[in-house]
């Protein structure tokens, strides 16, 4: 609702510049509408950011839960805008997931033999938030089995994204972050794990268990990386530990 009375706003006063254009009172005032649409819109946004901030959303919370059946690996995907993500271990005997999810949510499950994917987004605008400001938090948090191995997608905009897979059996992880703050654990004992990350404004953080060995590759133009290389030395492009 409120996001809808945004845009009604906007439309009310792109209007009424073009109006006051089209009968001459602009002309007599010796500026046109488009000089005056953009200040005007950003005014606008000024003041819904200076109301959002001061009304604390009551953001309904809805859990989810998703039977492991005969479930013998999975894909998990989380579509996730902005505010705090939390993912874990801990579902049920009987789970492949369970979680809280704070704001409007929508999920899909397909069962394929013994192959299930699960995709879990948000079904609330991504390119203007409902609510901005200090009140504005949303939170989701997840645990997963740490019965069969998953192959998980994480994608997130301006959010603070943690996730703790190190009693997981996650064999892949994709990470796609915007302006975020996002710290992984990664697996302990999940055989091999395979991870690929994209990340925009962002401060990614991977901590690999002792006794894990990895092979790390970066990419990027305007990025700092800054790796433990006691743990996993430099060799060209990439830093690898001993045992790997």
């Amino acid at each position: 609702m409120r996001r809808n009375a945004f845009w009604g706003l906007c439309l009310l006063l792109a209007g009424g510049v073009l109006l006051l254009d089209n009968l001459g009172y602009l002309a007599f005032l010796g500026v046109s509408a488009w000089q005056l649409i953009w200040p005007v819109a950003l005014i606008g946004l000024g003041v819904w950011i200076l109301v959002g901030s001061k009304l604390s959303p009551n953001w309904e919370s809805r859990d989810i839960i998703v039977g492991l059946e005969s479930a013998a690996e999975a894909e998990i995907q989380l579509d996730y805008g902005a505010g705090e993500l939390r993912v874990e271990s801990g579902a049920g005997p009987a789970e492949l997931l369970n979680g809280t999810f704070e704001g409007g949510v929508e999920h899909h499950v397909q069962r394929e033999g013994n192959r299930t994917k699960v995709r879990i987004g948000s079904s609330l605008g991504v390119f203007l938030p409902v609510h901005w400001g200090p009140h504005y938090s949303r939170r989701w948090h997840v645990q997963l089995t740490e019965q069969i191995p998953i192959a998980l997608t994480v994608k997130t905009g301006a959010s603070d994204c943690r996730l703790d897979l190190e009693h997981l059996k996650v064999t892949a992880l994709h990470l796609e972050s915007g302006a975020s703050s996002t710290v992984v654990t990664l697996p302990a004992n999940a055989g091999y794990t395979e991870v690929h990350g994209s990340s925009g404004a962002a401060s990614v953080s991977l901590r690999i268990p002792e006794g894990v060995a990895a092979r790390i590759q970066t990419h990027g133009g305007l990025s700092s990386t800054s790796v433990d290389q006691h743990r996993f030395p430099r060799q060209g492009a990439t830093y690898i530990s001993p045992n790997y």
